[in-house]
């Protein structure tokens, strides 16, 4: 089993040219999530591994406020991913939990994808994509990679919510994918037998142990990026030290998610303030630099939107308006105030 494994730089390309096409763009995305605004340039892209590209997917659907990032003809909003795993918190067994998925996603779809069937043996969550409306229909290679990618997601997400009971119940996963040479890499995440060339896309579970009673569920993260964060979050729980591959990336989930300060960071990646310290400077890079990368592309993304430059100064947390004058002239080479009368197509009143 591979907690963190590889993925192909013709299906991360194929997903950047997709979101590229959207409208995002991708050189603030990387440079948001600290890998460097010049990575996708370099000759020889790095490897990715499937938290990377977890974060880059939910970077993706943050700035296009779609859930899907932009995979579905459908749009979701962000907001939808709190609001299923608020839902998923009521949840007494994995069955519970399961069922609840499968309801939700159903009603915010606007379709029935999702089904459960129990059977005096085995609880399955069945995910049947065949009529789902992906924007890059005429790529089976990656429509394949993103219904297997759904189920890494809500696998993670069911293992953490029932604190590991879904990993002991997991008994097999179903995939579509046809072709059983060369099967790429991320299939070797699962540890349990794999069914190949299937109608849906299947997790199926022990009966008894899927109606056992679960302990409380894990501590439920109810910000916007709900899915994405406990996902990334359970996947480096789970994956071992040479996995890892950016400590940048690593720290600025944490900065993202509102820790700022370095002692704490280091805590929870299980490194001395030092350690961290001299990690960021192999990559090129500084805490303090992280922070301030986050907070000027939150605030790029803000006056976009049309927030007045006084209201995004409080938003960030700035000692007053002026200190955040300064610090985005350094960051953009121009005052917010200018920065925002561009014009913008996802500006909006507020």
């Amino acid at each position: 089993m591979k907690r963190n494994p590889q993925i192909s730089e013709t299906r991360l390309q194929a997903f950047l040219a997709e979101a590229a096409r959207a409208g995002v763009d991708i050189a603030r995305v990387f440079e948001g999530l600290g890998f460097g605004s010049d990575w996708q340039d370099q000759e020889v892209m790095p490897e990715l591994s499937l938290i990377d590209f977890f974060r880059i997917e939910g970077e993706v659907a943050r700035r296009l406020d779609d859930l899907t990032a932009h995979l579905s003809e459908r749009k979701l909003t962000f907001e939808t991913g709190a609001f299923v795993t608020t839902q998923l918190h009521h949840s007494t067994t994995l069955c519970d939990a399961i069922t609840s998925l499968a309801k939700h996603f159903n009603m915010m779809h606007g379709e029935h994808y999702n089904t459960v069937r129990v059977t005096d043996r085995t609880v399955s969550l069945i995910i049947d994509d065949g009529d789902f409306p992906y924007t890059m229909r005429d790529d089976q290679d990656m429509i394949d990679f993103i219904g297997e990618c759904v189920l890494i997601q809500v696998y993670c997400l069911l293992d953490s919510l029932s604190d590991g009971l879904a990993e002991r119940a997991l008994q097999r996963v179903s995939v579509k994918r046809t072709s059983s040479k060369s099967l790429p890499e991320h299939l070797q995440f699962w540890n349990v037998p794999l069914s190949l060339n299937q109608t849906a896309y299947e997790l199926s579970f022990d009966h008894e142990l899927a109606h056992a009673p679960m302990s409380k569920t894990g501590e439920i993260d109810l910000s916007s990026e709900g899915i994405y964060s406990r996902v990334i979050a359970y996947l480096e729980t789970h994956a071992t030290a040479s996995e890892f591959n950016s400590f940048s990336a690593r720290s600025m989930d944490l900065i993202r998610q509102g820790v700022t300060q370095q002692e704490i960071v280091a805590h929870r990646l299980s490194l001395s303030v030092a350690t961290l310290r001299r990690r960021l400077e192999s990559e090129g890079t500084t805490f303090r630099q992280l922070v301030n990368d986050h907070r000027m592309s939150e605030a790029v993304t803000l006056l976009e939107k049309g927030y007045s430059v006084a209201r995004v100064s409080e938003m960030l947390d700035y000692s007053d308006i002026r200190a955040f004058n300064r610090a985005f002239k350094r960051w953009k080479g121009e005052t917010p105030a200018k920065f925002a009368r561009r014009p913008s197509p996802h500006s909006e009143p507020v």
